[in-house]
């Protein structure tokens, strides 16, 4: 097994579960018992900074205590934002954690990140320095719409993409981000959590509701957030939460946006909060988009094609979506309707 010291800056790894398992600590002891304080304190900073700093933050960490609580804090944060019950809340949360793994699995060795790939999931290989990381989980987890990251202008091996440890480390970060985002959305809430932190949730869920209303209250340029189709509202949502967004999804929404007459700098702005984003690439693909700098206005996908990229939230489909074949004719539509209101 890792040292604690390891464990405590990676908790999310499986060693860091299976020795939490061998202290028999029961979920009522770690969020009531006076010996786990600490670990309780440093779980509701976790998801604090999350939230706010989108990185999980550094603890001082002096003594083999120190180091078990911050591995400690890690379930207790994550039993907390599950109470939240706030998806976007949960988002950056996630990007919090998954942020503060990549600063640090940056400095790692190509073996300790080859180690841990394997533990979250990735098949991968070492050969000195080098990773390759095979080109299925590639396209799954590279941000792909950058021209480096594209698959043409990487070496391709026998099925494996050839990566630095500084690539593979940002891969890594996009895989725990979500991981994490899918294993807390299946979780429910447990009294014992409600009962612990009544007033951290009570916190919590206010700052929830604020981000929630500051995000359905921010026009986009001329364009009402409160009118947006559900699919649309889903893609600008991951955006304002920092997550990186799927090609087609980017594709989509500055098509949409264009089309409602949203200019290029405008959509700039909202992109600005991407964990990867660079202003001079993303400019050259909106106004790729957009037709400004191409000979082609591009037109956006309609509902049929939102289907089939996986972009349509069907669980949040409503009446106006279910008599509509474009996201456009969605947004008009529902401004009338508003209007008449």
């Amino acid at each position: 097994m890792r040292d604690l010291k390891t464990l405590a800056k990676y908790p999310f790894l499986s060693e860091a579960k299976e020795y939490v398992k061998t202290l028999n600590v029961s979920v009522d002891e770690l969020l009531l018992d006076l010996t786990y304080e600490k670990a309780r304190i440093f779980g509701v900073e976790r998801v604090e900074n999350a939230v706010q700093k989108k990185n999980v933050g550094e603890r001082r960490l002096l003594s083999e205590a120190d180091y078990l609580a911050e591995i400690l804090s890690y379930p207790v944060a994550r039993m907390i934002v599950v109470c939240v019950d706030d998806a976007y809340f949960l988002r950056k949360y996630a990007l919090g954690e998954s942020v503060h793994a990549y600063l640090n699995l940056r400095n790692e060795s190509a073996d300790f990140l080859a180690a841990v790939g394997g533990d979250i999931g990735l098949s991968v290989k070492v050969d000195g320095d080098r990773l390759y990381v095979h080109f299925i989980d590639y396209i799954r987890y590279a941000p792909t719409r950058y021209r480096d990251w594209k698959m043409v202008n990487r070496p391709l091996k026998n099925g494996y993409i050839v990566v630095s440890r500084r690539d593979f480390a940002r891969l890594l970060q996009e895989c725990l981000r979500r991981r994490i985002v899918e294993e807390l959305e299946e979780r429910s809430c447990s009294e014992t959590v409600q009962d612990a932190f009544p007033e951290e949730l009570g916190r919590f869920r206010n700052m929830a509701a604020m981000q929630r209303k500051r995000f359905e209250a921010q026009p986009v340029g001329r364009i009402s957030v409160t009118k947006l189709p559900p699919c649309m509202k889903d893609i600008l949502a991951s955006m304002q939460a920092g997550e990186n967004i799927p090609h087609m999804g980017r594709f989509a929404f500055v098509a949409f946006l264009n089309a409602l007459g949203v200019n290029s700098g405008e959509i700039l702005k909202l992109f600005s909060t991407a964990p990867d984003y660079d202003e001079e690439r993303t400019r050259y693909q909106v106004e790729h988009v957009t037709g400004r700098i191409s000979s082609t206005k591009y037109a956006p996908p309609g509902c049929e094609k939102m289907r089939t990229y996986g972009l349509c939230p069907r669980d949040k489909m409503d009446d106006i979506c279910k008599r509509v074949k474009n996201p456009v004719v969605y947004y008009r539509l529902k401004s009338k309707e508003m209007r008449k209101k």
